[in-house]
């Protein structure tokens, strides 16, 4: 696929100058998804973009999946299927593999925005940056939703502010530091978080990037809560709790009381002092420690 000469998804020939464009992987991660694997494959291979490495990782899928991956083997960089500990352990096997400087996880129902979408990421960053994101648009139940990436990055202790479908990281960095298993649901927004307080650079490309659909392991949103909030208190001042708390409140608001009750109570805890001042406060007043190793 590493090649100045592509195809596009439209049949047409496209010829893109690799110039001084850094070298991309893509991972996707697949088990037991024969349903939605082939258009992920299909969106990955046909990216014009001239210096694309593409690795998937499945993990012992006895569906069908493995089917569909040797069906497009040929386009496919590496992949292998084995029995692993889950969607970090598997994409710490593709971090192994990646020889990119930059890797993306694409993992499996979810796909690029279009078939330029890597090369109009990569074709006029500014400077040099550890990480790279965009926004996307959530496809749920058939029905797409945009999901711009406004909110600045320095706000990234309130939550994962994009995806990793959405975002290209220095891929040295992911080999330093990899995913830890012990975060079932946030490891891919601690390993985000601990890189930022540790002074690597973001840059937001203001590119949608990916169609993702709903339904993922995170999409829990009570215990994704929970394990950021327990996960950020070690490294954010008391004003973190006053968000989470007042986070988890109003969900649970939501939950347990007619609607026209909960948007008002909703609406008057969000209004209220110390939430707005938690909200509000730069990223540099509320770190404990800067400069602490990721863990």
């Amino acid at each position: 696929m590493n090649k100045d000469h592509v195809q596009a998804t439209n049949g047409a020939e496209t010829n893109i100058p690799k110039g001084n464009l850094p070298s991309v992987t893509v991972v996707t991660v697949v088990f037991n998804d024969v349903q939605n694997i082939e258009k992920t494959l299909q969106s990955v291979i046909s990216q014009t973009y001239p210096r694309l490495e593409y690795i998937v990782i499945d993990g012992g899928s006895t569906d069908g999946t493995v089917d569909i991956i040797k069906k497009y083997e040929g386009r496919i960089d590496y992949w292998i299927s084995e029995k692993d500990e889950g969607i970090y352990d598997a994409m710490n096997k593709g971090i192994d593999r990646a020889t990119g400087q930059y890797i993306n996880f694409m993992n499996s129902n979810d796909i690029f925005y279009h078939s330029t979408t890597v090369y109009e990421v990569f074709q006029d960053l500014p400077e040099d940056f550890d990480f790279i994101y965009g926004s996307y648009v959530l496809r749920d139940k058939g029905r797409d939703n945009d999901m711009p990436m406004q909110t600045p990055i320095d706000k990234i202790w309130q939550g994962m502010l994009f995806c990793h479908q959405t975002l290209f990281s220095k891929t040295a960095l992911l080999k330093q530091n990899k995913f830890c298993l012990n975060n079932k649901i946030i490891s891919d927004y601690k390993s985000v978080f601990l890189h930022y307080i540790n002074g690597k650079t973001f840059y937001n490309c203001q590119k949608t990037i990916a169609i993702v659909s709903s339904g993922g392991v995170s999409d829990n949103f009570i215990p994704r809560i929970f394990e950021r909030w327990r996960f950020v208190r070690k490294h954010i001042s008391y004003k973190a709790d006053i968000y989470y708390f007042c986070l988890l409140s109003k969900e649970l608001l939501i939950r347990c009381l007619p609607a026209q009750v909960s948007d008002a109570l909703v609406s008057k805890i969000s209004a209220s002092k110390p939430v707005q001042k938690a909200l509000n406060a730069p990223m540099a007043t509320l770190t404990k420690k800067n400069g602490a190793p990721p863990e």
